[in-house]
């Protein structure tokens, strides 16, 4: 998600804080329903925000190609940014979405305000000698996928329980619904007696349920990780897909260049939406204590 910050062009539309929000992997823009309304509630002026469904996911295209690198995701945002003719922002994402920003704030050091991750603190990387293994496996993954149908679903009940039992990081199946208008579209199936009935399908590319091809190697995170000069806030799920181990504690060290900011708050993978106001205001209260910085300086 990307909140742009003020724009030099003297209107009040244009000084408005920009955001650019960015959802994980399997997740459409709607990832953010319940945090949007409460940013906005506790923000003291007006802003504007961005939400992207990723390309293969929601309501985007699928690529042809089936190239879903993080950086040809870091390339649609930048043209996205370009388009919307926003010269400063900061960004947000959950899961994928906060290894690709990351990723794209480490590229554009001098474009990101501000960066916040939920339950993510960079890409996954893989050991070097583990990588020919990791791509054999996606080859043979891949290939198995091509002779499996299209998942059914009868009712939009029985997707819910289906999205919040899949993956290693489930999602209570009340929250799943808020996913389903980007995430379903309609689908018929004919049983065996011959009588077609209708039901639905996921709207996501489905090369994007196998694991990737692309291997990230430490040195590359680093790489970008100590390219970042914009303040980090990290709100990191007690039971999500990662917790501040050594191993983060070594990405912190690789800003040197920024503050970063570690908050940690009980619930799963996805507690921005399990339980949105302790989140909201975890955010909300970081940026209004960054923007309370930027004031003490003048």
């Amino acid at each position: 998600m990307v909140l742009p910050s003020e724009v030099d062009t003297g209107n009040l539309e244009a000084r408005k804080p920009k955001q650019e929000t960015v959802g994980g992997s399997l997740r459409s823009m709607a990832f953010l329903i319940t945090q949007v309304p409460l940013i906005f509630l506790h923000r003291p002026e007006p802003a504007e925000i961005v939400a992207l469904d990723l390309a293969g996911h929601g309501l985007s295209s699928h690529r042809t190609t089936e190239d879903y690198a993080l950086w040809r995701y870091v390339e649609d945002i930048d043209q996205v940014v370009e388009q919307l003719g926003w010269h400063r922002h900061a960004m947000i994402g959950h899961s994928m979405g906060g290894a690709i920003s990351t990723i794209y704030t480490g590229l554009y050091e001098s474009r990101v305000t501000l960066l916040i991750l939920l339950d993510n603190f960079g890409p996954i990387t893989r050991d070097v000698e583990d990588q020919p293994d990791h791509l054999l496996e996606h080859i043979q993954e891949k290939r198995s996928l091509a002779a499996k149908r299209l998942p059914f679903h009868p009712t939009i009940d029985s997707a819910c329980t289906a999205r919040s039992q899949g993956g290693a990081y489930g999602i209570q199946p009340e929250f799943a619904r808020y996913l389903m208008p980007r995430g379903l579209k309609p689908m018929e199936k004919t049983m065996e007696d011959g009588k077609v009935v209708q039901g639905w399908t996921w709207t996501t590319d489905r090369i994007l349920t196998i694991r990737s091809a692309q291997s990230l190697s430490e040195a590359y995170a680093q790489a970008f990780m100590s390219r970042i000069c914009s303040p980090v806030l990290a709100v990191l799920a007690e039971k999500g897909m990662l917790s501040l181990t050594e191993g983060q504690n070594e990405r912190v060290g690789w800003i040197q260049k920024a503050k970063v900011t570690i908050k940690g708050v009980p619930g799963s993978h996805s507690v921005h939406m399990e339980d949105a106001p302790v989140v909201s205001e975890s955010i909300t209260s970081w940026i209004m204590e960054q923007n309370a910085g930027e004031v003490a300086k003048l």
